[in-house]
């Protein structure tokens, strides 16, 4: 099964790439669907850093646990598409059921916009579970959609205050 979004961002395509290895990122585009928390007794880190697993947990709603995983990021190419892929996988929990690959692709539309393409791939153990998901799943999607064209604006103003 999988979900996954298409969308246009009003920021440049290094704004994107950096946002998206941003834990605060990953909290604010899920928030309160999806209600996620470091393990790591030190926090998120700033960035995420590709090869370096990190611990988190989830929770729906912030109340309901759905279990821990971990970030685990691999940044590659496709014929000159920038892809970041997690390689992070469940290990208790609604998420110790599940095989899952995100991978987000950007495309430079060479007018300061950026192409997303979003999708998450998951197999779930029974597999009507997967199923039953389903809905929820893309509903979360559609609300990472959502947030991540309200944030991308900031992500614009934040890499020239960088620069």
């Amino acid at each position: 099964m999988h979900v996954g979004i298409r969308i246009t961002l009003d920021a440049p395509v290094e704004a994107v790439r950096d946002a998206l290895l941003s834990p605060a990122v990953m909290v604010a585009v899920t928030k309160p669907f999806l209600v996620y928390r470091s393990r790591d007794p030190q926090g998120f880190p700033v960035r995420w850093v590709p090869g370096e697993p990190h611990p988190i947990t989830a929770s729906a709603f912030g109340v309901v646990p759905s279990g821990d995983t971990h970030v685990d990021l691999d940044l590659y190419e496709v014929r000159g598409v920038p892809v970041q892929r997690d390689n992070g996988g469940g290990t208790s929990g609604l998420f110790g059921r599940m095989s899952m690959q995100h991978r987000m692709a950007t495309v430079d539309l060479g007018d300061g916009r950026t192409l997303l393409v979003d999708r998450l791939s998951y197999r779930m153990r029974p597999a009507v579970l997967g199923a039953l998901l389903w809905p929820g799943m893309w509903v979360i999607w559609q609300w990472r959609a959502l947030r991540m064209r309200a944030l991308a604006p900031g992500w614009r103003r934040a890499r020239r205050a960088a620069a």
